[in-house]
């Protein structure tokens, strides 16, 4: 299995919110697309009690390495300090799993979060989908200067993206929602535009566990503009949720997109924000 981060870097100082990540993540068993069922990130190790930040589905939002690599947001809690950002990639071939590991600092300054500088490197390990051992480990160090990620089995750092990234504000951790286009910083046009995205709530015993999702433009609470609802129905992904929205000719410019998810099991609600500019 090929299992890659482009960003963040090891060792990097991240602010908490929204940090858009990317990567590549391939079985090459596959006969048919990536071979990789998800993607899981969690802040600090999943089996210690560390926390959901977020999920990517490879092919939902392509990143921009090429036919097998993925792009998506998570957000990072208020957790001020060290920690370890893990990866955990799920084959869909044959359930085993590659997990990648590395260092961040939330809030504060490396030198200030960890006792002892943290090493500028990632961890990588994969999990035999039958036994779940560890089959192999392996310490790479990134390069400074690639724009890709590397060829090989290691995980190569790059410079974050500039683009402002599209942000979320979770009301529950148990809620995963994902926005697969437009992309921040994108210009879209007036009339109907084609959206698509993931949401599940992780506590649901049945369905998505989403009550209903809705795109504004603008904040809701602010007098935004509601142009349309996602609904969900793929059979092959059932969390995934599509809506046709109508953008209104009369407010082109700088906005933002408001998505609104709205859990059933808690009744707590996750929210969306891209910047985009509405041209004509």
């Amino acid at each position: 299995m090929r299992f890659e981060l482009a960003n963040p870097d090891p060792g990097a100082m991240l602010q908490p919110g929204a940090i858009v990540v990317q990567g590549v993540a391939q079985d090459e068993r596959a006969t048919e697309g990536p071979g990789i069922e998800r993607i899981d990130f969690f802040l600090d190790s999943r089996e210690e009690g560390g926390v959901n930040v977020g999920t990517a589905v490879p092919g939902m939002t392509p990143g921009p390495f090429g036919p097998d690599s993925f792009q998506t947001t998570i957000s990072l809690p208020a957790m001020t300090g060290g920690h370890d950002l893990f990866a955990y990639a799920q084959s869909s071939v044959n359930g085993a799993e590659s997990v990648i590991s590395l260092p961040i600092a939330i809030g504060e300054p490396p030198s200030k979060a960890f006792a002892t500088p943290p090493p500028d490197t990632v961890t990588e390990r994969c999990m035999a989908g039958s036994a779940g051992t560890v089959t192999s480990t392996t310490t790479t160090t990134p390069s400074t200067t690639a724009t890709t990620p590397s060829t090989t089995t290691t995980t190569t750092g790059v410079q974050p993206s500039t683009t402002t990234p599209a942000t979320t504000t979770p009301s529950a951790t148990t809620i995963t929602f994902e926005v697969g286009n437009p992309s921040a910083g994108d210009t879209i046009h007036a009339g109907a535009m084609h959206i698509e995205g993931i949401a599940f709530d992780k506590e649901a015993t049945g369905g998505t566990g989403i009550d209903r999702i809705e795109v504004f433009l603008d904040n809701r609470d602010e007098g935004g503009t509601i142009i349309g609802q996602g609904s969900f129905g793929s059979p092959s992904t059932p969390e995934m949720w599509i809506a046709t929205v109508n953008l209104p000719n009369n407010l082109l410019g700088l906005h933002t997109l408001f998505f609104y998810a709205l859990s059933s099991v808690t009744g707590e609600e996750a929210v969306m924000e891209v910047p985009v500019t509405v041209a004509p």
